[in-house]
């Protein structure tokens, strides 16, 4: 019983500093719904609230300030209590905190709304949970729709980085009965990814990789978060696929002119996310 009514009081105590996973959820609270890029805020058949349940309760201070949030006992937990764990969880993960001295700087993208795009929102909050200069910060983005930045682009003149890709550029891409041809870059695109976004990383047989987001899609129209280890890419099967963290922060797309607007990343023949004018 004591230390249930540790749990549950003296991290919120007028005069104890809060967890991390506390001052979070006081930004939600002042700031509002965060974006969510995972779980139930993009299609993901790789979610499983059940599965990360026990590392999400093995970090006892966020695992405390959720329970202590949905008002839940210390005690095993129900499929429906495990669910809104796993919710409050993804959500927190989508709030970035950097410390500044003696408060948190704090960014994150607003909630779902009808834009593709928003603006960060930035600001503060001290040690206690107070949350002060909350304002639009410079980044525009979202979820990660597009390559992580370290993909390669197969071009006449030798691979280059999508990062370093530029309009006018020419890049391999395919005709409509798969032939290679060269072909100009059109658009060229750079996504800042909200707090928290994972992309998924598959690796085939042969050796050929690529890291992108879930919903970016090969040229047979098949998007990366669909696909499982053992189905095929060009003839050749995937050995290992796995959801990772976006490392750099930013996704990035080009659209080549032609008929298809496919291009080749790490060797597989991509379908560009972006269309023409």
């Amino acid at each position: 019983m004591l230390w249930a009514l540790g749990l549950y009081v003296v991290p919120i105590l007028p005069f104890v500093p809060r967890s991390v996973a506390d001052l979070k959820f006081s930004v939600i609270d002042n700031v509002g719904e965060p974006l969510v890029c995972t779980g139930w805020g993009m299609p993901n058949p790789r979610s499983n609230p059940y599965g990360e349940y026990p590392h999400i309760v093995s970090d006892l201070p966020t695992y405390s300030a959720i329970i202590r949030r949905e008002h839940l006992p210390p005690t095993p937990l129900t499929n429906d209590q495990v669910v809104a764990v796993y919710r409050d969880w993804l959500k927190l993960n989508a709030v970035r905190l950097e410390r500044d001295g003696a408060v948190y700087r704090f960014d994150m993208f607003p909630g779902p709304t009808s834009e593709a795009l928003r603006h960060e929102v930035v600001g503060k909050v001290d040690l206690l949970g107070h949350v002060y200069e909350v304002h639009q910060g410079p980044g525009l983005g979202g979820c990660p729709i597009c390559l992580a930045a370290d993909s390669v682009i197969s071009t006449p003149t030798g691979p280059v980085f999508a990062s370093k890709i530029a309009i006018g550029m020419q890049v391999w891409s395919a005709s409509p009965d798969r032939r290679p041809i060269v072909a100009v870059v059109l658009k060229m695109t750079s996504r800042l990814d909200a707090p928290g976004s994972e992309m998924i990383h598959i690796v085939l047989a042969d050796g050929r990789q690529l890291t992108a987001s879930a919903p970016h899609e090969i040229a047979d129209g098949r998007s990366l978060g669909s696909l499982t280890v053992g189905d095929q890419i060009d003839g050749v099967t995937i050995t290992a696929l796995e959801v990772v963290g976006d490392s750099s922060g930013h996704t990035y797309d080009l659209l080549p002119s032609g008929e298809t607007g496919e291009y080749w990343a790490n060797g597989i023949l991509m379908r560009s996310t972006l269309k023409p004018d």
